[in-house]
């Protein structure tokens, strides 16, 4: 993700049932970039977000500036040669690269993002098909996009994914989302669904339960408080539970 990390546009957006978690408004994010890094900056709470940092930030002209001719091809081309680079010693220390996808997944400020979909997946891949050349798969980055079937996604290359990121976002009209608890009604991604992909596919990779609401007074990182994320752990583990002792009834 080039010059940001994952956006957002409110990272303590009430819920109805009176957590808050990390929003994103889509009109918010027009072409004044640093009108949009002077909010966010103003509303971290004395924190700091993952790719906004305040030294960060205060170079946001030279930034825009050395990626104004860089299109999303030569993004490829980059990507590319760094991956060809980097996999003799991936193969030499036993070390499996894993790349997260872009969050959200589509170009902001005009700036291009390239692993939006699962067509963008497969090609990152297949670009360099090494074994140690490996997902880490956000199912919340990715179903940012409603159009995004994540559980498809699992399925089709679940040999390749290193590190599972397992979170629900909420969609709203106009193209904003929310994040919300792992619970799978309380969003749009279809985490029963995720879950269900990688335990019929024998996946005995790494999890996590990615982001997560605030809730009960937490003063945390905004989407990285622990109570939220505990108890996703445990639904994680409920759901594949049920699919382990579902599986042994079956004759």
């Amino acid at each position: 993700m080039p010059i940001f990390d994952w956006t957002r546009t409110d990272l303590f957006h009430p819920l109805e049932d009176g957590s808050t978690a990390l929003f994103y408004e889509k009109n918010r994010i027009q072409d004044n970039y640093k009108e949009m890094a002077d909010y966010i900056l103003h509303n971290l709470h004395g924190m700091t977000l993952p790719g906004w940092e305040p030294e960060r930030m205060a170079r946001l002209d030279e930034l825009f500036e050395a990626y104004r001719p860089v299109t999303k091809e030569k993004l490829w081309e980059n990507l590319k040669y760094f991956l060809e680079a980097v996999m003799p010693v991936c193969h030499e220390t036993g070390i499996k690269m894993a790349i997260h996808q872009d969050d959200p997944p589509w170009d902001i400020f005009g700036i291009p993002r390239l692993l939006c979909d699962k067509e963008s997946v497969g090609r990152f891949l297949k670009m360099v098909d090494d074994e140690y050349n490996c997902l880490c798969l956000c199912s919340g980055s990715l179903s940012a996009n409603p159009d995004n079937n994540v559980a498809d996604i699992v399925r089709t290359y679940c040999d390749r994914i290193a590190f599972a990121h397992i979170r629900n976002v909420r969609h709203y009209p106009g193209g904003d989302f929310s994040e919300t608890s792992h619970r799978d009604s309380d969003g749009d991604t279809g985490i029963l669904d995720i879950v269900k992909a990688y335990h019929d596919c024998g996946y005995a990779g790494y999890v996590r339960p990615d982001h997560g609401c605030h809730i009960w007074g937490e003063k945390c990182r905004p989407g990285y408080g622990l109570y939220d994320r505990a108890l996703g752990i445990m639904y994680l583990w409920g759901c594949w539970d049920m699919l382990e002792k579902m599986e042994s009834l079956i004759p």
